[in-house]
């Protein structure tokens, strides 16, 4: 939103206390076929939906892969809770996974672990790039993934997967019971306050593609349209192959649109801030 509307001079935070300790969690899950995966979501979605188990202290994403899950996620609270009461709900009807962590870390730590390299970067030569093409979709809470489009999707992914350059999915919790992410204590421009899951497809051009981008651009395109039509995206994964009038119906909310419409118009009549897919375009 502000890349259409105004420069961000000054950033104002409210710190909390780090916690004193999180409880970071992984799995590795064999998926023998799509049907065994399908299942083994629908499991996952309600176990992401059950108040007596979910609170607004477990978070967690599933990568799929065309022969397992990859499943991690943190929980702030003790490593005997996590281990007595959330796992076995969690693992409940799912094959046995291929290998297991459960580890108290401190908050660092667990920043650390979940990124898989030290926090601390260069302030020059940074070099972590990629020619890469990405979309999203937002599942809402009210109409949670279907058996039959999570079948769709992970027959895709087991027909396709193997055989396309390097890619991911993430399908990471938004909401589910206390979720805060759903319940912010004052109103935003992000719209899309009723999500349980936020999926990223994320494709990789490689460089032997001596510019071709149309093969990663399919696969990641065949992702999202595996999961079915009508649901919108996330902002911050931005797809530059929608149009302007395609990336406001996928982002915004009508209601929402139209406030920042109505704010363009008075701070910037002049269209100072533009892009391809800018409000008011």
């Amino acid at each position: 939103m502000g890349h259409s509307i105004g420069i961000i001079t000054t950033f104002y935070f409210q710190s909390q206390p780090a916690p004193g300790s999180v409880v970071n969690w992984v799995y590795e899950i064999p998926m023998a076929n799509p049907n065994v995966a399908a299942d083994s979501f629908s499991h996952i979605q309600s176990f992401a939906l059950n108040a007596s188990i979910i609170d607004d202290r477990i978070g967690f994403g599933v990568t799929p892969s065309p022969l397992s899950f990859h499943v991690s996620g943190t929980y702030h609270g003790d490593e005997e809770t996590f281990r007595s009461k959330i796992a076995p709900e969690f693992l409940r009807t799912l094959p046995t996974p291929a290998s297991t962590k459960i580890r108290t870390l401190s908050w660092l730590d667990s920043l650390e672990d979940m990124w898989g390299r030290p926090l601390p970067q260069p302030l020059s030569g940074y070099d972590a790039h990629d020619n890469f093409y990405a979309k999203s979709v937002l599942v809402p809470e009210t109409t949670p993934l279907s058996p039959a489009a999570l079948l769709n999707y992970f027959t895709y992914i087991a027909t396709n997967g193997s055989s396309t350059s390097s890619w991911f999915s993430e399908l990471n919790l938004l909401g589910g019971p206390a979720s805060r992410i759903n319940n912010p204590p004052y109103p935003s421009a992000y719209s899309s306050r009723n999500s349980l899951w936020v999926l990223q497809h994320y494709g990789i051009v490689p460089a032997t593609a001596n510019g071709d981008t149309k093969p990663t651009i399919d696969f990641v395109n065949g992702l999202n349209d595996a999961i079915g039509m009508g649901y919108g995206g996330y902002l911050n994964y931005v797809d530059p192959e929608l149009s302007a009038s395609q990336a406001h119906e996928v982002y915004y909310s009508p209601s929402v649109y139209e406030r920042l419409v109505g704010i363009k118009r008075v701070v910037d009549p002049e269209r100072v801030f533009w892009n391809p897919q800018a409000v008011g375009e």
